[in-house]
């Protein structure tokens, strides 16, 4: 599975949330008889990590804690799956837009606020294409040194998550 980089595109429900500090989208194709939305990859995506991903989640947690910024995703998985199917809010995290083919999270803190979107097309009975786009806007310096530390995993992270995630649903 090829995992490219691309442009998120001005039809994208994303699009609206743009100017923002920080970008990236990344698309790779896939075969999958199943039906898939983005719904199911996003809420793959934020509960069932690979163990190491999960791993250094709980480590940030615990490295961010003295700066008042707020933990993961920890807590009740299923909470989170309701709220992000039906557009609802879990801890800091909220469903910000929804349409047919496309789902976005927001993670508002007081250091900066970020928008993920999965979006899913059907190319054809089989193939679908999935696109992750992350937005980062930064609320002040805390944001930007936070982002400029965790950068580097980020772009690992996303990938990995994205073809665990693609595998699992295969199956």
């Amino acid at each position: 599975m090829k995992i490219r980089k691309t442009q998120i595109s001005k039809t994208d429900l994303i699009n609206q949330y743009l100017p923002a500090n920080y970008t990236e989208c990344l698309q790779c194709n896939f075969s999958s008889i199943q039906k898939i939305t983005a719904d199911h990859i996003m809420v793959a995506f934020w509960t069932a990590p690979p163990k190491w991903v999960d791993s250094l989640f709980k480590l940030r947690d615990i490295l961010v804690k003295p700066f008042g910024i707020q933990g993961g995703n920890k807590g009740n998985k299923q909470e989170l799956e309701k709220s992000i199917r039906t557009g609802g809010t879990f801890k800091f995290m909220s469903i910000a837009a929804k349409s047919d083919e496309e789902t976005i999270l927001c993670a508002n803190d007081k250091h900066l606020v970020m928008y993920l979107s999965i979006k899913i097309e059907e190319l054809n009975e089989s193939d679908k294409q999935v696109t992750v786009s992350t937005l980062v806007k930064f609320h002040n310096l805390l944001g930007r040194a936070y982002f400029f530390i965790i950068y580097p995993f980020h772009c690992i992270i996303v990938k990995t998550m994205l073809k665990s995630v693609l595998k699992k649903l295969k199956q």
